[in-house]
C-alpha cells in the first residue's frame, strides 16, 4: 500500500471510533498544554528577568575602577592604578577590547521650592550619550555655554522635604513633586565629600581664592535668574579651597559649605516611569567633553575636585571614575576581566551574575516541564489503551488483510499512524488552547503594577518541539500494539468471533 492508503485508513478507523477518538486526544490535549504551559512561565520569567539585568549593563561589558580609590593620598606613589587617558589607551590596545568608555562622576543636589533632591552627575561619551532612549526632550547639543544634560526616569523620587520632624518623598506619599525638569531646574549643586571636615592651612586658602571663577560666561540670561546663576558660581568658587596634598577642594572656613552652584540646562528625560529602574535611571548624563571644559573653566586644571595629586604635584592626565570595557564576545569576559586585575585595577562584570541566574531558571524549567510531562505520560497511557484495544476489536479484519497478502510492515504503518494522528491532533490542539490561555496570562500581567513584558513566552522552538513531541509520544505508545498486530496469526485471526 502507498502511504496515503495508509494514511486514508487510518484516520477513517479515528474517525468510526469517534469518542474513543476525542477522549485519547483531550488527554493529549491536556499534557501538551501542561508542558507548553509551564515551559513558557519559565521561559517567559527568565526573559523578564534578563531584560532587567540587562539594563544595567551588557554581559560583555567590564566596569573598572582603580584599586587606588581604597588607598590613602600617601600610599598612591604613582599613575599606574588610576584611570587616566594613558591606561584607557593602554586597554584600548588590549585583545579582545572592542572599546573603551571613560565616565566622570560627581554627587549632586537639585532644589526647586521647597523640595530637594540628589542625584549623579555623570560624565559619558558622545557615544553612550547617543545610545540612550529618551521618553522626553531632545539630546543635548554639542558644546554649548551651561551644561546640557539629560535626565534619569526617576529622578523625580529623589525630591523630597521637611516638615517639622517629617521628612516627605515619593516613598512615603506616592506622589511625585510637581517639578518640570527640563523648565525648573536649572542649577546643580556640586559636593566633594572628600573635602568634608577638612582643615586647610593659608595656603590653601589662598588656592580657594584662586578658583573663585564662578560662571561668568554662563551670565548672559534673563534678568535675576541669571545674575543668581553668576552670583552663586562666584560664591562657590570663593568658598572652594584645595587642599595642597590630595588635590581635593577644601574650605577655608569650617563654617562654610564645600559646594559649587553649576548652571544646567536639562534637555530630554530617560524612557520610563517612576519605578522603572535601568543603569542610568538616577543620574544626570553630560557629555564628558563639555563637563572637563566647564570644570577646568570654573576651578583652573590643577584644582578640579575630586582629582588627585601624586606627591603634590596635579596629573596631566585626567582621572576618571570608571572605565567601561566592552569586549567582542561573552566567552573572552572572564579572560580579560583578569587580565585587567593582574594590572592592579579593580574590575567586575555580570558575565558571572548572569550565568547564575541562567543556571537558576534552567533548574525551574526543567522543575516546570518535568511537572508538565506528567500529564504527558497519562497521555501517552492512554494513547497505548486506545491502540491495544483497538487491536483486539480488529483482529478479524487484520487476519483477512494477512489472508490477502497485506505487507506486514503495511499493517505495522497503519496502527502507528493511527497513533501518530492521535498525538499529532492532540498536540496541534493543545497548543492553540495554550496561545489562548497565555495571550490572557499576559493581557492580565500586563495592566498590574509592576510587572513589564510577558510572563508567558511560546517561542517558534517549544511550538514546533511540542507538536514533534506529542506526535513522537503517540507513535511511541502505538508500537506495542502495532506488533502485536503483525504477530496476529491469520488463521486465528479469521476464526475470531
Amino acid at each position: 500500500m502507498s502511504f496515503y492508503d495508509v494514511m486514508a485508513m487510518s484516520f477513517g478507523n479515528l474517525w468510526r471510533r469517534k469518542l474513543r477518538t476525542f477522549l485519547t486526544v483531550l488527554g493529549v490535549l491536556i499534557g501538551t498544554a501542561s508542558v507548553v504551559a509551564m515551559i513558557s512561565l519559565a521561559v517567559g520569567m527568565k526573559q523578564m528577568m534578563m531584560e532587567e539585568y540587562s539594563r544595567m549593563g551588557s554581559a560583555t561589558q567590564i566596569r573598572v575602577r582603580s584599586s587606588a580609590d581604597m588607598m590613602s593620598e600617601s600610599e598612591k606613589t604613582d599613575a599606574n592604578t588610576l584611570l587616566t587617558d594613558s591606561n584607557l589607551s593602554m586597554f584600548e590596545q588590549m585583545e579582545y577590547v572592542q572599546s573603551v568608555s571613560p565616565s566622570l562622576s560627581f554627587d549632586v543636589n537639585l532644589e526647586q521650592g521647597k523640595y530637594s533632591g540628589y542625584a549623579m552627575l555623570v560624565g559619558v561619551s558622545r557615544e553612550v550619550m547617543e545610545s540612550q532612549t529618551l521618553g522626553k526632550g531632545e539630546l543635548p547639543a554639542a558644546g554649548g555655554g551651561s551644561l546640557q544634560l539629560l535626565a534619569g526616569n526617576t529622578i523625580l523620587t529623589s525630591f523630597g522635604y521637611s516638615l517639622g520632624d517629617e521628612y516627605y518623598d515619593y516613598y512615603s506619599t506616592g506622589e511625585l513633586p510637581d517639578i518640570d525638569l527640563m523648565r525648573q531646574i536649572r542649577q546643580v549643586k556640586f559636593y566633594d565629600y572628600s573635602a568634608e571636615d577638612q582643615t586647610t592651612d593659608d595656603e590653601t586658602a589662598d588656592a580657594g581664592q584662586d578658583t573663585g571663577y564662578g560662571d561668568g560666561g554662563d551670565a548672559s540670561g534673563d534678568g535675576a535668574e541669571t545674575d543668581a546663576g553668576a552670583d552663586a558660581g562666584m560664591d562657590a568658587g570663593a568658598d572652594t579651597g584645595t587642599d595642597a596634598d590630595t588635590g581635593m577642594s577644601g574650605v577655608s572656613d569650617p563654617e562654610v559649605d564645600n559646594t559649587a552652584m553649576f548652571r544646567v540646562k536639562i534637555t530630554g528625560i530617560l524612557e520610563g516611569g517612576p519605578d522603572d529602574y535601568a543603569e542610568n535611571s538616577q543620574n544626570l548624563l553630560v557629555d564628558i567633553d563639555a563637563l572637563k571644559s566647564y570644570l577646568i573653566k570654573n576651578f583652573g586644571k590643577a584644582n578640579i575636585p575630586g582629582q588627585p595629586k601624586i606627591k603634590g604635584r596635579p596629573l596631566k592626565d585626567w582621572v576618571y571614575t570608571e572605565f567601561v570595557v566592552d569586549v567582542d564576545d561573552t566567552d573572552h569576559v572572564e579572560e580579560v576581566t583578569q587580565a585587567i586585575q593582574d594590572m592592579g585595577f579593580e574590575a567586575e562584570s555580570n558575565k558571572e551574575l548572569l550565568e547564575s541566574i541562567q543556571q537558576s531558571l534552567q533548574i525551574v524549567e526543567l522543575t516546570l516541564g518535568g511537572i508538565g510531562m506528567v500529564a504527558f505520560l497519562v497521555a501517552a497511557i492512554g494513547i497505548a489503551n486506545t491502540m491495544m484495544m483497538s487491536t483486539y476489536e480488529r483482529t478479524k479484519e487484520i487476519g483477512v488483510m494477512k489472508v490477502l497478502g497485506c505487507n506486514m510492515k503495511d499493517i505495522r504503518k497503519l496502527f502507528l499512524m493511527e497513533a501518530a494522528g492521535i498525538g499529532f491532533i492532540g498536540g496541534v490542539v493543545g497548543l492553540g488552547f495554550t496561545f489562548i490561555v497565555s495571550t490572557v496570562l499576559n493581557s492580565f500581567a500586563g495592566s498590574a503594577e509592576g510587572i513589564n513584558g510577558n510572563i508567558s513566552v511560546i517561542p517558534w522552538w517549544l511550538a514546533l518541539t511540542a507538536i514533534a513531541f506529542s506526535t513522537l509520544m503517540g507513535m511511541l505508545a502505538g508500537y506495542f500494539p502495532a506488533r502485536r498486530a503483525m504477530k496476529l496469526s491469520p488463521l486465528a485471526a479469521i476464526r475470531t468471533e
